[in-house]
């Protein structure tokens, strides 16, 4: 196969290179590999690695099943705390909630504004020993919370609290322009 991908980079003057790795740990089959001079040499130079390097990194990544692992993450990696719209912005969309926050501290809220330092030494302590911590909602336990939250909102509780509209822009951005040449002469000869 490497003389086909030789030929290949001579007759149409690409560079590149591949790597073929076993999918499971049942397979016992040695990584496959070609690469082109100028491949070669960008992957030791700008990667830092020798080829076979790259090839048994890859190897590992694909049989340890770390891929399936990150994409758990993945989904939730950019999550920003919502702390003044937590039910809705966390809890409803996300599916998740936050189990074993001092009830002495509830409703969740951001942790600068606790107040003393026995509030901050509660939640600490809770955060530490891992007793408060992330659980996923069930779809039947979602549905009822949403359906509670909702209620809840309609009958004047702020469940939800609303975002301030923008304020309409009254004042233009821009300098005025001159439009004719004696307003121009004009302003200048008041300097």
């Amino acid at each position: 196969m490497d003389e086909e991908w030789v030929s290949l980079c001579s007759c149409l003057s690409v560079e590149g290179f591949y790597i073929a790795v076993r999918g499971s740990v049942e397979d016992h089959s040695p990584p496959k590999m070609f690469f082109s001079e100028k491949a070669e040499r960008f992957v030791c130079s700008v990667l830092n690695l020798e080829p076979q390097c790259l090839a048994l990194k890859l190897k590992s990544y694909i049989v340890s099943g770390l891929d399936s692992m990150e994409s758990k993450h993945k989904i939730y990696d950019h999550i920003q705390m919502n702390y003044t719209n937590y039910k809705c912005e966390i809890i409803e969309h996300h599916n998740i909630t936050m189990v074993g926050w001092p009830s002495e501290l509830l409703p969740v809220c951001n942790p600068s504004c606790l107040g003393g330092h026995a509030q901050v030494q509660a939640l600490l302590t809770v955060l530490v020993n891992k007793t408060c911590d992330w659980t996923r909602l069930t779809e039947e336990e979602l549905a009822e919370r949403i359906r509670n939250n909702q209620s809840r909102q309609a009958t004047g509780e702020v469940v939800y609290k609303l975002r301030k509209k923008c304020a309409p822009r009254t004042l233009r951005k821009s300098a005025p322009t001159v439009n004719n040449k004696e307003e121009r002469n004009m302003d200048e000869n008041s300097e």
